[in-house]
Parts: structure tokens; C-alpha cells; sequence
């Protein structure tokens, strides 16, 4: 049946031959027809061929074509007989050449029609490869041989030809323009069949083609049949065109027949993207399928690009291709194979472009700075294709790749090891203005060529392993991958930036944006866990190879760059970087940031970053761009958020969670920002990214959210935030009720108890619930007159449930005789025989609160001694049981509730002291005081609200029908409703002051001037016209007057000395601190402390050594352990920003320990509290890194402090507790202009060579300063100068050691305008001038060891503003002290330790005098008497002086009542 078709179709073409030959005449037409027919009939014979397989499908497919071939032959045929008999007059002559070209155009229009199937039909495989279909040899319809091939390149040849004759019947061959263009057509169509023949000798054996499948490459068949469809497709356009000219249905145009050309020309011309990634790819088959791809058709794919053109940059390109190829051809890997085509297609396509615009001279080439870029591109490439070979030699473990594939393999690398050389010698040509950094790229070629060199030796001597030579070998990639990004980014910024008004200032800086975003990818390999994992470099290297794609894609014309959506296609490609890299970004750390104040740390935190962003570090540089956008972003959301009020979220619940989301974003930001200023790692810089991005996304949405601003009378603390400061310094420093309860009838029974009664030893027990005022009663008691002026000594210390028997020791000691370094180093059973030793044959007091169980009392009753004097021990606690357990015979005396008239009372007077109750009030108020059931505390709490809350009957029923909301029948659990109602009541700004009272409240007495340093450090105190600490004053007097915070002792100004909570409230702060993340108190009972040995000594087995590390997620850390116990954990913080150590007693407190781990441990610290530490003799240098450090303070046996102090630019308090001698402060501390309170024991001088800094080097926010040593005269001059806002110093004047030349004279002072505390211990001889030069501002003046007569005191009677006088330890000297000058404003003075016998004085001369302190005046005879008539007078306290001052005291007491005297006579025996 075969036969008899193939003899049917042997017919029609048979017929079709007949028809031609039966015309005689001869034209250039009717040549066309035959040509067109001879065609037709090589067709049919090869889809014949493929025809033999009739039973399989592609033989049914040629056998189908075969029919659509004879069908046309037929019509052809039908064509002609009736041409022949129609429009002939004989077989040599046609009626009219019109008929000629009408017959030629519609045997062209079927024969077109059939080439169009046989072009969709020979590039069939090809098509499907394309669509990830496969595609095999066999899918044609038409069999690929040699004869076919040939064939076809002659019809090509003679169908384009007819243009070329076209063109010269015109306008003459010698026209260059039509000449030039068509030449290119028919030399570039022609070339690229013929590199086609040379691949067509034998057939690929299956295996072989497989092979070449499994690369993700065309088969060769696929190749040829895709070139032959190009071609033909060019021919079957060029027959179209050139038989509608014969025909006369266009009109030929020189500049149309040029534009047709060029648009066939670029169908096959080399700077075609298109057809240059075909024939690439079509040489990787070839070199997968023969040896001699290489080495036959390469030369002839080099003169297709140069045109035949030969030169030194064909035989570069040359060596590129054959390294390419060989590279490729030796990978296992598809995707790294596939990511080089790209590139590599884009090199070629720009060199065939810059050999166009050089008027095709490869030697113009070679000389243009245009082609040494070119040059330096294909270098580039050479040595990244270089280091993939060598890496996929280590890869599989041998020293060459298969010999029988490559036997030219070892040859090639060697040429390549000679780069370096070469790429110098191009690279000297680099054009002015290149996107590439010559110097870097030098620098990293040589060295990239250096190291594998040595990798190379040392793994062939088996020096290192291959698997370590890969990894070494895969990071030199990684680098030439980026540098070859990073150089792209920079090319199309400086292209872009010839011509401004094409680009947008924006995108210039989106440009910029990714520079920065590849720089980040740069720190990957740095990691130590990630540069040697092979699949993390290998997928940012395939991500990165897109944008050196695009780099060699585009030329280096700005026209065409300019026509391309930048913006849009490189954001592109980064966000197909990033996805690349999500794996490997480490996930951000779980941290448990605080859930309060969140507008104020918005605040904080934009405030920062914009100090960070002034101050430029060169840290940060790569994340600036990042940060001033969240600055911005920061900006808009702060705004948000202080719109937002309480009430409104109420109504619109999902706004919280949107201010979360912001907070949230906010503390990541700040400890990413801080991340990077401290030790940046290359995933901060992508969670930055992240943040951006997130920000970015919540700004937006914030903004679509329409805010009504509420009435000024209906805002809540949720939107109060703003600190009004002048408000709160008017309140100064208010006369607060520090006794919340008035127990005046159980104070005279505890005081009958204390006074009265047996002479032996006794115990007097306070018990009752929390919150009914036992410690309020006990220090009311303790520190009453009579019991002041009837024990010798007394003593208070808090024991609470967790106690530390060295720690009440050490509280005891303190109020007895005064903690010296001789008692803080002794051993715990030293301390108890000298606690012993000092009560002995003395009547004493000591009072222990908060005890809660006998352990205490057992631990300390062996150090009271009973001297049957009447000495008594008063405790405190909320269990009777103990009671019982210590004093068995004796019931405690019980506190009970308030009545609810008590309760109103106490509320009456907490809110309108003086004043009685509005009658609109009275019933509200009433109800308020009823729902405290009866406990003081919560009456004071809840006065503290109505306090601050305005006084009408709507604001007071608001906070009556909260505290009936919930029925609790619990006084202790209603108190704390109550306190939560206070804390909710607060403003924002005054939630994080009052929990960090929490962090620092160990039962003890908290020091205000500490606390508020810490404010300060942790941004609680917002930057206004007035001081920082003034503003944090207003701060604590307002949380005082509020109630929450209790006053324990003031200063000698009237000023809160320290303070403390109320056992409820610090549970409440506490448990305030855990809810809401804000803090973590770590005591001994958490793990793994709990753990550990009770005794230290432990410790010397390293018992801890193989436990899990400790770590922490908290913000802020309060630590109460042991020092050992601490240190041996070595514990982490990576969030942490504060840490805070409470020590509990050891037994070696003062031994140096090493503390190094925390500047590793917790590197975003700032605040860092180690002041219990001895560090020994040596300051870390390590300090350095620590740059967050707002708050320091370290002790030990320190001389100096180091250099590296001044990389804490943000320091604004620093504490060093010297235990021996002077500390040495560097030159660098006057680059700390940020430091407010400088502190350092026992004394600090400056470096002498600070003086070559020069004057402009001061501490111009420093406000307190101790303890300055300084020399008389100029000297101290010099430095005091530097400081020129000091309020606050203390320091030692020591005599100038150039005295002889008349230098031993008081520093001048009065330079010091803001001065307002002045503390002087003056050391060595006399001053040779007395005078005192000090500032008119000075509020507290203490002086002690200068020795002067008493006539030189005038000058400081002189003093405005003087409210406080210490003359201590021989300030003056001299029996008489007449006074001659008024202290017109002095309210407190302190005489001690001086030899004064007469004191001649008036009332007027201190007019204003409140309290008068004389101490260890042995020799003063009396007191002068008219200071009775001081009617501000109202204590007058004479300790350790003679009987006649005494008695000269007791005297002013019974003569003018109002005077209260304090006498401690001098009968203390120790």
C-alpha cells in the first residue's frame, strides 16, 4: 500500500515537472517557479523517508505531509496547463509579462503556504523543548540529513538572491546602504545553516541525546530543525516581498527595502538576544554529543560573530566560549549549568553590538575603553567559569574532570591561572567614568587567584580535604558573584545619572537602596555556620547571576536603558533574591518585650534614632537608608498613637491590637538598629529590611484610620502623655503626710511598751494583715523623740520572706556605728561579735519588719546582748503565729480594720487635708472609703486617685462604680483593686517610673538620687527646657502624692533622701512588672539557681560547668543572688537592656571577680548596675563595646580607667566604687559630652595631659561630679572651667606642690554659675589666702580640714542663696566665732568635730534657720540663747558635745516650747 502511494505521489510531482518543462520561456520569474518546485519535491522525498514507519505516529505525520505536498504540487500543476494554454501565444513567448508575474505570485502564495506548515513542522521539537515538553529526534515529519540540509540552504540562497537583483535593477549594486544591509541578511542566513552541516555527519545515539535531555538542553535535531524553520521563514518573507514587487503590489522604496532588511537582518543576526541564547545553547549540545564541537564549530560560530573579521578580541571571546563550554559540560548541577547561559548569552550579545558601532573593526575594538570594559567583563566570567570547574573538581573528590570528554581540560586552567596578569593590562584602559572599581577588582581577582593556588597545592599534598577546599573555593565565587552585582547597580546609577531629568530622584535612590541590600548579602560568609554550607552560597550565587545577567545584557547606551522600567524589573529581582535567601535568614529571636508605655518608648526610640542618624557612625552606614525611613515612619505613628484615647479603643477594639503590632515593630527596630551599631550580623540588615517593610505596611493602614481628638475634659491617661513640666515643678516639694494612718493610741501603747517596764531585754510584736500600717507604726515609733532620747543606739532592718542573715547584720551595723570597709570585709561571724561588741553596756533599739518566721530572730538573738538596761527588740509582721513561736507568753499587740467612719476620715484628710469635704461629695466619697473595707492602705491608694482626679461628682461616681464592679469580700485582695485602679489612673509617662521602683525595691530603702539616674538611662524622662533630674523629681513627688510611693528620709534641704513601697504595692509593682514584661526579678529560688550550693565553696569543682547555658529574653533584668552564683552561670541576654545586681551576701564579698562574659553575653546593655563587683585591679577594656551603655557603675581595686571608656558616646552616669586610692580618669572622657553624673571613689583626677585637648574639650552636660581631686590654684582652674554646668560637686583640694611660688590659694569658683551643692575636703597646709571665691547660685556648702580662722566665714555669709552649712573636721579653727555676717537664707547648719568653745551669735543672724546640728563639739560651752527667737527653728540636736552645750540646749527647749532637742550624750561605749 506504501508503494502504491509513493507512485501516486510520484505522479503529481511528476505532473508538476511536466507542466515546467512544457514552458519554454525563460525569465527570471518562471526560475522562481522551478526553483520553488525542485523544492517542493526534496520536501516530499524526505518526509517520505520518515514515512517507512507508517505504523508509528510520526510516520503517519510524514506520510499526512506528504499528501499536503502532492496536494499543492497538484494545484501547481493545474496552474501552470492552464497558464501554458491561457496566457501563451507558444511554448517560448507570454502574451504579456503582466500574466508572467500573476502566475509566479499565485504558485509563490501555495508554495508559501505549504513552507509555513513545513516551518511549524521542523521546529516542532524545538517548540516543545521550550515548553518544558521534551522534544526527540524523531518528532519531525521530516528526516534531517545532509541531502535535506543542503537542499534547503540552496533554496534559501536563491530565494534571498532575488532581493540582492531587486536592488540592483534599481538603484545599481554600488549603492553602500542596501549593499551593507543585504550582504548581512544573506552572509548571516547563509552562516548559520552552514555551521549545520558540519553537525549533521553520523547519527547521536540515544544514549548520547539522553544525556543531553537530562542538561536541560535542545536536542540536536531540535537545533538543526529550529535554525532551518528561522531560515526558511526568512526565505518564504523574502519570496513574499520580492513576487508582490513583480506582481506590482507594492511599490519598492529605497528606505522601505532598507527597513525590510534590517528586520530580516536581526532575525539572524548575532546581537539578538534570541538567536544568540539558541546558538549558545546549540553549542552545549554539540560539546555534550562531540569531541569535536570545540574544535570545528567553534571557529566557525567566532566568525559568524566577527564576520569573518579575525583580531586579539575574537580570540578572547574564543578562549570565553571554550571555557564556557567545557565548564558546563563537566557540571552535575542543571540549575548552575542553566544560571550561566544567561550571562554568557549577554557577553556575546554585547560584543556583537560593540563590534556593529565600531563599523565591524575588531581592532577598534581592542583600542576603545568601551572594549577594555567589555574585556574586563569576559575576565570577570573567566575566572568565576574558572573557580566552578575547580569547584566541581573538589566537588567529586578527583584532581581532573573525565579525560576521555575533555582531553584539553588541564590546558584550559592553566590559561586561566594567567588572568590576573592579563585582566592588569586591560583594566589600565578602563574609561574614566566605569562602573567598575579597578582597584577592588584588582584586589579581588589577585587574591581570588592567589588562594586557590594555594587550596589547590595544599589539597593535592592532601594537606586539607576536598570537601574544605570546596567550601574555601565556593566563598572566592560568592565574592566575584557580588562585586559583579554590585558593579551592574553602579553602572545603571552612573548611566542614569548623565541625564537627571530621566530619572526620578527616587529612583536614583532605590538604586542606591539595592547597592546597600547587595552589601548585606556580602557579611553572609562571615558567618561561621553558614559560609560552609554549599546550597546557602549556591542559591545566592544563582540569585546574583540575574543581575550580572542584566548587567551584560543591556549596552551601555543610556537610550536604551532609559526605555526600560528599572524601578519595576530590578525590584524584581530582589524580591527573587530574597526569596531565594528566606530559608536561610535566621528567623527573628523570641524576645519578651514590655507591654507598657507605649507611646513613651515610641518617643524614646524615635528620638534615638534620630540622634543616630546626626551622629552617622560608621557602623550604621549600611542601614541608614533603612533608618531614616523608620525614622520617618516612626514619626507618623508616634502622631497616631497619641491621638488614640482609651475610650476610642474601647469602642474600636482592633486599634489595640494595631498599637501592639506598632509597639512590637518598634522594639524589634530598636534592637536591630542597636544590633548593628554594636556588632552588626548580615541577618540584622534583612530583618531591618523586614521592619522597613512592616512599618511601612502599619503607617498605612494608620492612616486610612480617621481619629475624632477628644474634648480636653474627657481624655484619659491613654492619650495624657505629654508632660506638662511647669505644672509639676510648681508642686516643689509638697508637704506630704508621710504617716497615711493615724494610730496615735497604739502609738502610746507601743511607746509604754518600748520605754516602760522590765529592765531586761524584751520583745514588742506588731502583728496584723498587710496594708493596716504596722511599719507605718513602727517608724513613726522609731523615730519619735522619746524614743530617740531614750535608747543609745538604734537599728531598723526589713527581713521580708526571703531573708539573708549577712545582709540584716550589715542593715543593723549600719544604724549602730556607720558601715566602714573594715566591716563590709569581715566574715559573717566577725560581723555578729562585732555587732555584739557594740550593744553591750548600751540601752538599744532594734527593730526588725517584716519578719515571717523564727529563723531571723534564731539567726540574730545570739548577737543582742541583755545588760538588764531596758533594751528592746520590736518586730513587725502579718503572721500572729510567729508571734506565738518567738514570745510565746505575750500576744502581739493586732491592728485591726478601720470603721467606715475611720475609713472616711483618713480619706477626708489624705484629699482636702485641712479642709472639709464638699457637700456634693460627701455621700460618693463616703461610698468610696465603704469599698476599702477598712484597710489604710487602700484609703490612702484610693485618696491618691481622687487626688488627682477632678473634684465633681461624676469624676468621683466614675471611681466609686469601679471599685463596686467586682465583689470582693478580701481587704488585702480589694487593696489591690484598688492599686490597679491607681496604676490605671496614671499618666503614661509616669507607668514605667513607678514599675521600675519595682526593679529596685529589695525591702530596703531606695536612694532618689539613684533612682533617678536609672530614669534617666532608660529614657523615662522626656527632653524638655528644664533639667533632666528636676524633671524626674517632679516625677517621684508626683507618684509620692499620689500615695504609692512612701518617703523613708530627706535630706538636709527638705529634698526626699530615699524611699520605698509599702510591702502590698511592691507586690502589686511586681506582679505589674511580670503581666506586662516590663521587668524580671531572678532570685535564688529560680532555676537553675535553685540549684546550687548555699555555700560558695561549691564553686571550686566547677559543678556547673556542663549544665545549659543560661538565657534570658527579658528587657530588663533585676538579679538577687550570690556574686558566685551569678558569675559561675555566665549567663545571656541578647535583648537585654538593662541589668541590675542586687548582691546577696558572700562569704569573700570584696574577692576580684571576672565578669568578662557579659560584653559578649549582653551586648545591647543600657544599663548595666555592678556597683557590688570588684572587678580587681584592672577596668576591661572591653567596655568599648558596650556602646548602648547609658548607666555604668563597676567597683574594685582600679587605678585607672581605660581609653576605649570613650566609645560610650550615650553615657550619662558613671559609677566607679574604688576600694583603694585615686582613679585616673583618660583624656578620652571629654568626648563623652553626653555624661550628666560622674561618680567615682575614694577620689578621681584627670589625666594630667588632658590639658593638651585643649579648651574646647568640656563636659558641657555634666551636672554632678564626685569625688574631684584637684591641686590649688590655676590647675584646678583649668579643669573646673571645662565643666561648665556642674549643680552638684564634691572633691579634695589638696595644697598645689608649687606652693613656693604663691599658688596654695582656694580655686576660683565662680565660673561655675549653675553650681548649687558644694562638698570640699581640703589636704595640707593652710591656704596662704583664705578668701573663698564661690559661685552666688550656691544652695549647700560643706567644708571640712581647711583650718581657717573664723573671719574668713564672712565671705560665705555672704552667699544669696545658702540654705545648708556643714562645717565638719576642722573647717575653722579658733575658741570664738563672732559672727559678723548675716546667713540671711540659711536654714539647716552642722557644726562638727571643730574646737570652737564661744559661739557669739543672734537671732538675726540666721533669721531663717530651721534645724541645727552639733556634733562632736567637745569644747563648745553653750548654745547662744537668743536662738530661741528664731521662730523657724524647730530642732536643735546636740550629739556627743559636752554637758554644757547640753544643758545650754535643754535650756532653749523648756524656755521656748515650740523648739524640739535631740541630745545623744556621749556615754556610747564600743
Amino acid at each position: 500500500m506504501i508503494s502504491s502511494a509513493a507512485c501516486a505521489s510520484s505522479s503529481s510531482l511528476d505532473r508538476l515537472d511536466s507542466a515546467l518543462n512544457g514552458i519554454k520561456h525563460r525569465s527570471v520569474i518562471l526560475k522562481k517557479v522551478t526553483n520553488d518546485c525542485e523544492f517542493l519535491r526534496e520536501l516530499w522525498e524526505s518526509a517520505h523517508k520518515g514515512s517507512d514507519q507508517a505504523a508509528t505516529d510520526e510516520g503517519k505525520k510524514s506520510m499526512h505531509f506528504c499528501l499536503k505536498i502532492e496536494a499543492t504540487a497538484e494545484e501547481i500543476a493545474q496552474e501552470l496547463i492552464r497558464f501554458r494554454e491561457e496566457k501563451m501565444v507558444d511554448d517560448h513567448q507570454v502574451k504579456d509579462e503582466e500574466f508572467l508575474n500573476e502566475l509566479a505570485h499565485h504558485c509563490g502564495t501555495k508554495t508559501a503556504g505549504l513552507i509555513s506548515q513545513v516551518e511549524e513542522a521542523l521546529d516542532h521539537s524545538h517548540l516543545m523543548w521550550s515548553r518544558g515538553r521534551g522534544g526527540s529526534s524523531s518528532s519531525s515529519s521530516f528526516v534531517l540529513d545532509d541531502d535535506f540540509c543542503r537542499c534547503l540552504l540552496l533554496y534559501v540562497r536563491s530565494t534571498v538572491s532575488t532581493i540582492r537583483t531587486t536592488a540592483v535593477n534599481h538603484w545599481g549594486y554600488e549603492d553602500s546602504r542596501v549593499k551593507i544591509h543585504f550582504l548581512s541578511l544573506y552572509d548571516n542566513a547563509l552562516r548559520i545553516v552552514g555551521f549545520l552541516l558540519s553537525s549533521l555527519s553520523g547519527a547521536t545515539t540515544d544514549d548520547v541525546q539522553q544525556h543531553v535531555h537530562h542538561r536541560g538542553l535542545p536536542s540536536i535535531d531540535a537545533c538543526v530543525g529550529h535554525v532551518l524553520s528561522l531560515v526558511l521563514r526568512i526565505a518564504n518573507r523574502c519570496s513574499d516581498y520580492w513576487l508582490n514587487f513583480k506582481a506590482g503590489r507594492i511599490h519598492v522604496v529605497k528606505s522601505e527595502l532598507i527597513e525590510f532588511l534590517m528586520d530580516m537582518q536581526s532575525e539572524t543576526h548575532p546581537s539578538n538576544p534570541e538567536i544568540m541564547g539558541f546558538l549558545l545553547k546549540f553549542l552545549m549540545a554539540l560539546c555534550c554529543t562531540r569531541l569535536f564541537a570545540l574544535k570545528n564549530f567553534l571557529p566557525r560560530f567566532c566568525r559568524y560573530i566577527f564576520l569573518d573579521e579575525y583580531g586579539h578580541f575574537q580570540d578572547e571571546v574564543s578562549s570565553l566560549l571554550q571555557l564556557f563550554l567545557c565548564t558546563t559540560s563537566i557540571l552535575d548541577d542543571e540549575d548552575t549549568t542553566r544560571s550561566f547561559i544567561p550571562e554568557m548569552q549577554a557577553v556575546l550579545v554585547q560584543t556583537t553590538s560593540l563590534f556593529e558601532s565600531k563599523g565591524r573593526m575588531v581592532n577598534e575594538i581592542d583600542i576603545s575603553p568601551r572594549g577594555s570594559e567589555l574585556l574586563t567583563k569576559i575576565y570577570l566570567l573567566k575566572a568565576e567559569l574558572f573557580l566552578v570547574a575547580q569547584i566541581h573538581t573538589m566537588k567529586s573528590n578527583t584532581n581532573t574532570p573525565s579525560s576521555s570528554m575533555l582531553p584539553d581540560f588541564d590546558d584550559i586552567m592553566d590559561n586561566c591561572r594567567q588572568i590576573p596578569k592579563t585582566l592588569q593590562r586591560y583594566s589600565e584602559k578602563l574609561p574614566t567614568e566605569t562602573r567598575i572599581d579597578r582597584e577592588k577588582l584588582l584586589a579581588l581577582i589577585e587574591s581570588t587567584f592567589e588562594e586557590e593556588k594555594s587550596l589547590f597545592e595544599s589539597s593535592r599534598r592532601k594537606e586539607i580535604t576536598a570537601s574544605a577546599a570546596k567550601n574555601s573555593l565556593l566563598r572566592l565565587h560568592f565574592k566575584i558573584v557580588i562585586f559583579k552585582g554590585e558593579s551592574f547597580l553602579t553602572e545603571i546609577l552612573l548611566l542614569k545619572s548623565r541625564d537627571d531629568d530621566s530619572l526620578m530622584a527616587r529612583e536614583k535612590d532605590h538604586i542606591k537602596l539595592l547597592l546597600l541590600k547587595l552589601e548585606y548579602i556580602t557579611l553572609i560568609p562571615s558567618d561561621e555556620i553558614i559560609k560552609d554550607r554549599e546550597e546557602v552560597l549556591g542559591a545566592i550565587v544563582e540569585s546574583f547571576r540575574r543581575l550580572t545577567y542584566f548587567s551584560n545584557y543591556f549596552p551601555n547606551t543610556q537610550e536604551e536603558m532609559t526605555n526600560l522600567s528599572l524601578s519595576v524589573l530590578l525590584d524584581k529581582e530582589m524580591h527573587l533574591i530574597k526569596a531565594k535567601l528566606t530559608d536561610i535568614i535566621p528567623k527573628f529571636p523570641k524576645f519578651n518585650f514590655p507591654k507598657t508605655s507605649k507611646l513613651k518608648f515610641l518617643d524614646f526610640l524615635w528620638r534615638n534614632l534620630g540622634e543616630l542618624l546626626k551622629y552617622n557612625p560608621t557602623s550604621t552606614v549600611l542601614a541608614k537608608h533603612h533608618m531614616e525611613e523608620i525614622h520617618i515612619h516612626l514619626q507618623s505613628l508616634r502622631s497616631f498613637i497619641k491621638n488614640v484615647s482609651q475610650l476610642y479603643i474601647e469602642e474600636h477594639p482592633e486599634l489595640e491590637d494595631l498599637i501592639d503590632r506598632i509597639t512590637e515593630s518598634a522594639y524589634k527596630v530598636e534592637y536591630i538598629i542597636d544590633s548593628i551599631e554594636v556588632d552588626a550580623q548580615w541577618q540584622d540588615f534583612f530583618w531591618l529590611d523586614n521592619m522597613q517593610e512592616e512599618l511601612r505596611l502599619l503607617t498605612e493602614k494608620a492612616r486610612v484610620i480617621h481619629l475624632t481628638t477628644p474634648d480636653a475634659e474627657v481624655q484619659d491617661s491613654k492619650n495624657v502623655t505629654e508632660v506638662s513640666v511647669d505644672r509639676l515643678s510648681r508642686k516643689g516639694t509638697p508637704v506630704i503626710d508621710e504617716i497615711v494612718v493615724d494610730l496615735s493610741n497604739r502609738e502610746n501603747e507601743i511607746l509604754n511598751q518600748l520605754t516602760r517596764g522590765s529592765s531586761r531585754l524584751d520583745i514588742v510584736f506588731i502583728a496584723g494583715m498587710p496594708g493596716l500600717g504596722k511599719t507605718t507604726l513602727a517608724r513613726k515609733v522609731y523615730s519619735s523623740l522619746k524614743v530617740m532620747r531614750h535608747f543609745h543606739l538604734r537599728a531598723w532592718c526589713s527581713v521580708s520572706q526571703e531573708y539573708d542573715k549577712r545582709r540584716l547584720l550589715l542593715e543593723i551595723l549600719t544604724g549602730i556605728h556607720g558601715l566602714t570597709e573594715e566591716i563590709r570585709q569581715m566574715r559573717d561571724e566577725d560581723l555578729e561579735d562585732k555587732l555584739r561588741k557594740l550593744l553591750l553596756k548600751n540601752k538599744y533599739l532594734v527593730v526588725m519588719d517584716d519578719v515571717w518566721g523564727i529563723g531571723a530572730w534564731n539567726d540574730l538573738k545570739n548577737s543582742f546582748p541583755d545588760d538588764a538596761n531596758g533594751s528592746r527588740i520590736l518586730f513587725t509582721s502579718r503572721l500572729h503565729r510567729v508571734a506565738l513561736e518567738i514570745k510565746p507568753d505575750s500576744p502581739p499587740l493586732s491592728l485591726s480594720l478601720f470603721s467606715h467612719e475611720e475609713s472616711w476620715q483618713l480619706l477626708e484628710k489624705k484629699v482636702f487635708k485641712e479642709e472639709c469635704c464638699p457637700n456634693e461629695l460627701l455621700g460618693v466619697g463616703k461610698d468610696i472609703a465603704c469599698h476599702c473595707q477598712g484597710l489604710p492602705l487602700a484609703v490612702v491608694a484610693a485618696a491618691g486617685i481622687l487626688k488627682t482626679t477632678e473634684k465633681s461628682q461624676n469624676s468621683w461616681k466614675t471611681i466609686a462604680d469601679n471599685l463596686s464592679s467586682q465583689i470582693i469580700d478580701n481587704p488585702e485582695a480589694r487593696c489591690k483593686e484598688v492599686l490597679n485602679l491607681s496604676y490605671k489612673h496614671l499618666p503614661e509617662y509616669l507607668k514605667s517610673c513607678f514599675l521600675y521602683l519595682g526593679v529596685l525595691n529589695e525591702d530596703r530603702d531606695i536612694l532618689v538620687s539613684k533612682l533617678i539616674r536609672f530614669w534617666i538611662a532608660e529614657g523615662f524622662i522626656p527632653e524638655t527646657n528644664k533639667g533632666f533630674e528636676d524633671v524626674a523629681e517632679a516625677f517621684l513627688m508626683d507618684l509620692i502624692d499620689r500615695s504609692l510611693v512612701i518617703i523613708s528620709k530627706r535630706r538636709s534641704n527638705g529634698k526626699v533622701r530615699t524611699c520605698r513601697l509599702h510591702d502590698l504595692v511592691l507586690d502589686f509593682c511586681r506582679s505589674q512588672t511580670e503581666d506586662e514584661n516590663f521587668s524580671q526579678l531572678i532570685t535564688r529560688s529560680d532555676n537553675p539557681y535553685a540549684s546550687f550550693p548555699s555555700t560558695d565553696y561549691g564553686f571550686e569543682f566547677d559543678f556547673y560547668h556542663h549544665s545549659s547555658p543560661v538565657s534570658f529574653t527579658s528587657y530588663r533584668l533585676a538579679i538577687s543572688l550570690k556574686r558566685s552564683h551569678f558569675i559561675e552561670s555566665k549567663p545571656s541576654g541578647l535583648a537585654t537592656r538593662s541589668l541590675v545586681f542586687f548582691a546577696t551576701t558572700d562569704s569573700e564579698p570584696k574577692r576580684p571577680y571576672d565578669i568578662s562574659f557579659i560584653w559578649h553575653n549582653f551586648k545591647l546593655l543600657r544599663v548595666l548596675d555592678f556597683e557590688c563587683f570588684n572587678l580587681g585591679i584592672s577596668f576591661p577594656v572591653e567596655i568599648g563595646i558596650l556602646v548602648q551603655l547609658r548607666y555604668l557603675a563597676v567597683g574594685g581595686y582600679l587605678k585607672c580607667i581605660p581609653q576605649s571608656i570613650a566609645n560610650l558616646r550615650k553615657l550619662k552616669t558613671l559609677i566607679v566604687k574604688g576600694l583603694s586610692g585615686k582613679i585616673i580618669l583618660p583624656n578620652t572622657i571629654w568626648r563623652i559630652t553626653s555624661l550628666r553624673h560622674l561618680h567615682v571613689s575614694l577620689h578621681v583626677a584627670f589625666d594630667s595631659d588632658a590639658e593638651e585637648l585643649g579648651d574646647s574639650s568640656i563636659l558641657e552636660n555634666l551636672v554632678s561630679l564626685s569625688c574631684l581631686s584637684l591641686s590649688c590654684g590655676e590647675d584646678a582652674e583649668r579643669i573646673i572651667k571645662r565643666l561648665p554646668n556642674l549643680c552638684k560637686l564634691s572633691c579634695i583640694v589638696y595644697e598645689s606642690p608649687d606652693s613656693s611660688m604663691n599658688c596654695n590659694h582656694f580655686p576660683r569658683l565662680n565660673c561655675l554659675t549653675h553650681l548649687e551643692s558644694l562638698k570640699i575636703f581640703y589636704y595640707g597646709s593652710p591656704l596662704n589666702n583664705g578668701e573663698f571665691i564661690l559661685p552666688l547660685n550656691l544652695k549647700k556648702l560643706t567644708l571640712s580640714n581647711f583650718r581657717l580662722p573664723w573671719s574668713h566665714i564672712s565671705t560665705i555669709g555672704r552667699l544669696p542663696n545658702l540654705e545648708v552649712l556643714k562645717l565638719l573636721s576642722g573647717a575653722f579653727v579658733g575658741k570664738l566665732w563672732k559672727v559678723e555676717e548675716e546667713f540671711q537664707n540659711l536654714k539647716f547648719l552642722s557644726l562638727d568635730s571643730l574646737n570652737i568653745t564661744q559661739w557669739n551669735a543672734s537671732c538675726d543672724d540666721f533669721p531663717k534657720l530651721e534645724r541645727l546640728v552639733i556634733q562632736n563639739c567637745k569644747d563648745l560651752e553653750e548654745i547662744p540663747e537668743d536662738f530661741g527667737n528664731i521662730y523657724t527653728l524647730g530642732m536643735i540636736e546636740v550629739h556627743w558635745c559636752g554637758r554644757s552645750a547640753e544643758e545650754s540646749a535643754k535650756k532653749i527647749e523648756e524656755e521656748y516650747g515650740d523648739i524640739e532637742v535631740l541630745i545623744r550624750s556621749s556615754n556610747l561605749r564600743s
